[in-house]
């Protein structure tokens, strides 16, 4: 009997050693995690200038500021963007390496959007509406400040200014077409905004969301000999904002 007592108690110090060495064991197990395989690792040092290109939508604004210097029997006028309606950018990107995390890029391209501007009667209701289509040619030049690089992902914050040219402001004033305003061809915008690099296995893939505003009043002050004076005097200025989602590949 005692050695049968003394086998069971070796056996259950066994089966107790046993089970703290594989509860340890797994808990090991789940804290460890292997390191992931970098695709390109070498993506932020071996070349310092790189390009690609860049395709994305346009959401298309004014800032309108009112003009609240009229008579009492001046006829009277608001104007305000209706709705946002999307467009199309295209870009080539040409990026420069001054730090492994902070990067110049320059992005020439085009882009194509609309902006419907509404005139409202002093009750309220709508009086007509002008479709204002731009083209610009836009030359953006940023900083982009990414995170150290530890996972095939990393978020981003870019920050510049950007020239843009509208093809389209040349119109003439036409009433009968509806073409009451003119907008002046260029303007400065400073940029900033968000965005997230991931690198997959033969490039690298990177969707980001971008705010524009422009610096100048927009709004070309011209005589009409139409009767337009009515929808330029409701408007003191305008300034252009642009909102970008753009997907980059490079």
């Amino acid at each position: 009997m005692k050695c049968l007592s003394l086998g069971m108690i070796s056996a259950r110090r066994f089966f107790t050693t046993l089970t703290i060495i594989v509860v340890y064991h797994g808990l090991a197990l789940a804290q460890y995690k292997p390191p992931q395989v970098l695709n390109d690792p070498t993506y932020d040092y071996d070349k310092v200038l790189r390009f690609g290109f860049s395709l994305g939508a346009n959401f298309m604004d004014f800032r309108v500021n009112t003009n609240n210097n009229f008579d009492e029997n001046t006829d009277r006028l608001f104007a305000d963007i209706s709705n946002l309606i999307p467009g199309f950018n295209v870009n080539v990107v040409s990026d420069l390496r001054i730090l492994p995390t902070l990067h110049l890029r320059f992005m020439p391209g085009l882009a194509f959007g609309q902006r419907n501007l509404s005139f409202y009667n002093y009750d309220g209701t709508l009086n007509t509406m002008m479709k204002m289509e731009s083209s610009f040619i836009e030359t953006p030049l940023t900083f982009k400040y990414s995170a150290v690089r530890k996972t095939n992902a990393r978020p981003y914050v870019v920050a510049g200014a950007n020239f843009r040219i509208d093809m389209a402001a040349y119109k003439k004033l036409n009433i009968e077409e509806g073409v009451y305003l003119r907008l002046t061809k260029g303007d400065f915008y400073y940029e900033f905004g968000v965005g997230c690099d991931f690198f997959l296995t033969y490039f690298k893939f990177s969707p980001e969301i971008k705010f524009s505003s422009g610096f100048l009043n927009v709004l070309a002050r011209e005589k009409s000999d139409e009767g337009g004076e009515i929808y330029m005097n409701a408007i003191r200025g305008m300034q252009s904002q642009v909102i970008v989602i753009a997907f980059h590949f490079e």
